[in-house]
């Protein structure tokens, strides 16, 4: 449920922003979601590497073309109160459940999940963390928990950007789902000139914070003790002190362990790690869409990925079976033991699978359609 997006990271409390259809407006969408982006753009410095500021431009567009007036606030803003010729409310987390008892009873609620259900996330980031005090015996901070809310049982529809796994999550609320799957920031030229006997040894984890809930842990254990792969980290590991303590041999002194720190997307030194690598190693606990390995495989990353990670895997993939050291060897050995042309085959596979399904275009055609269904469905104001 934007888990990344804390709010101490809102430094400032900003009013909504409101966009004005042409003509006569047909009443008014709420979204409780990121204001920011509507200000600056979604081509803003600080958009780099997340999909979700073109995504709120994109939704608070789709419905203000469809004549409604949309008022877009910080999925924090406790603050605001959606207007009283309120069509439809649309919310990422905990907003939906507070606004409740004052929409109309005519007013469409949605519930926007950007992660997968709160229980599933929160019990998945707490049994990692449960198997990493049982192999290091050492107990780490939750960095991912996120708090309970009401909002699948209040809603009436559910958009989830996530596969199949994410949608489970929401089933027992017994509501329509409709997957709109998430856009990548980023694409990128099929990286020439790459050796794949070499690249397909050399593997990428990239990811924000919450390092044990997206398995970098276990992906470190795993590649320690193969000393003949390569694991290149991308992230800021630092920043989370008891991790970095805890696996600071492994992230600064392990021979086949490279720490790049984090890395902007559309700079070379990511597309030379592109040229370099094959595969996106990713065994995430919960996710509501794998954005991270979505902008590797534009990038012609094959992805190496638990069922948690949200990313739809086909027939170039690679499946890591459990969260476990075990399983994550197994996965990153296979990936080495291919035939180096079966690599490059899967490698255009997955970049051709994030071109076709996971692009800025083919999000605003189905968020556009969601929001034809939707609108054509309110009952005549």
């Amino acid at each position: 449920m934007l888990g990344w997006l804390r709010t101490d990271r809102l430094r400032r409390r900003e009013p909504p922003v409101v966009l004005q259809p042409n003509g006569r407006a047909r009443g008014s969408v709420a979204i409780s979601y990121l204001a920011w982006p509507l200000r600056e753009g979604p081509e803003a410095a600080k958009a780099r590497g997340h999909t979700n500021a073109y995504e709120i431009c994109c939704m608070a567009q789709a419905w203000t073309a469809a004549g409604f007036r949309t008022e877009v606030c910080d999925f924090n803003d406790t603050d605001y109160r959606p207007s009283e010729d309120c069509r439809v409310a649309i919310d990422i987390h905990g907003n939906l459940e507070k606004w409740h008892s004052f929409l109309p009873g005519s007013a469409m609620r949605v519930l926007h999940a950007t992660g997968c259900h709160w229980e599933v996330q929160n019990a998945a980031e707490t049994n990692r963390l449960a198997g990493l005090r049982e192999r290091r015996g050492v107990a780490l901070q939750a960095r991912r928990q996120v708090s309970p809310n009401s909002a699948p049982q209040v809603a009436d529809e559910i958009a989830v950007l996530g596969n199949e796994f994410t949608i489970g999550t929401f089933a027992f609320a017994a509501k329509p789902v409709m997957r709109i799957p998430i856009s990548s920031a980023c694409e990128f030229a099929w990286p020439e000139g790459r050796d794949f006997a070499k690249a397909q040894r050399r593997i990428l984890w990239m990811g924000s914070y919450g390092m044990v809930h997206k398995g970098l842990d276990l992906v470190l254990e795993a590649f320690a003790g193969m000393p003949d792969l390569q694991l290149t980290v991308c992230g800021r590991p630092e920043k989370e002190e008891d991790f970095f303590q805890l696996y600071e041999r492994e992230l600064k002194f392990t021979p086949n362990i490279k720490t790049a720190g984090w890395i902007d997307l559309s700079s070379p030194q990511f597309a030379e790690i592109a040229r370099t690598h094959a595969a996106v190693i990713y065994p995430s606990c919960a996710e509501g869409g794998g954005g991270t390995v979505i902008h590797c495989m534009h990038a012609g990353l094959i992805p190496v990925c638990t069922r948690e990670a949200s990313v739809d895997l086909e027939d170039f993939g690679l499946a890591i079976s459990d969260g476990s050291v075990a399983a994550i060897r197994t996965a990153a050995r296979r990936m080495a033991d291919l035939n180096p042309e079966e690599v490059e085959e899967r490698a255009a596979a997955a970049r051709d699978h994030a071109r076709r399904y996971h692009t800025r275009e083919t999000f605003a055609l189905n968020y556009g359609q969601f929001v034809r269904r939707l609108s054509d469905a309110l009952p005549a104001s």
